[in-house]
């Protein structure tokens, strides 16, 4: 087995020529678990200085440093766009969120709604029972009377299916 955690001396003479540090180096491989042949292949992450004209405009239009140098260096945002884009509201940040994760037309959610059908049922009709979006909104909820009578019919006729097999009369051995 060979002790690819070893680092050795000319491995290390190797990644300062590419520009890599021990230190750099070290964490590549004994922390983050990358092979040796990646770790010194694979140049450090360059972070542009961020000082000057586009600072200043991204401090009058509000943005602050930290959220400056993110859109730069992790989202790779020209320094214009970085300092000029106004920072997005919470309420509508959670607004856009809610709209990109919704799983149902909110038109067929509100038609449910008019039709006296609840959300849970409409959901449990789509996802459960394998209903169509919309024949789950259009398909008023039965109500308890008209459950009842369907549930007569059917002893009704589990019932008359038993009588019909027997005949009246106990068979004694």
């Amino acid at each position: 087995m060979s002790h690819w955690f070893y680092i050795t001396p000319d491995e290390y003479e190797l990644a300062a020529m590419i520009g890599i540090s021990a230190i750099v180096l070290e964490v590549r491989i004994r922390s983050l678990g990358w092979s040796k042949e990646r770790a010194l292949t694979e140049p450090p992450q360059t972070k542009r200085a961020l000082k000057g004209e586009w600072m200043k405009v991204a401090e009058q239009n509000g943005i602050c440093y930290s959220t400056f140098r993110y859109r730069v260096n992790r989202l790779g945002w020209d320094m214009e766009r970085a300092a000029t884009q106004p920072l997005q509201d919470r309420k509508a940040q959670a607004k856009a969120a809610h709209e990109a994760s919704r799983k149902y037309d909110p038109d067929l959610v509100a038609q449910a709604s008019n039709n006296d059908v609840p959300y849970d049922t409409f959901r449990k009709r789509v996802t459960a029972s394998k209903w169509s979006p919309e024949k789950a909104a259009t398909t008023p909820v039965m109500t308890s009377s008209e459950i009842g009578l369907m549930t007569k019919d059917k002893r009704t006729l589990s019932f008359s299916r038993h009588s019909r097999a027997w005949n009246g009369s106990f068979v004694t051995r």
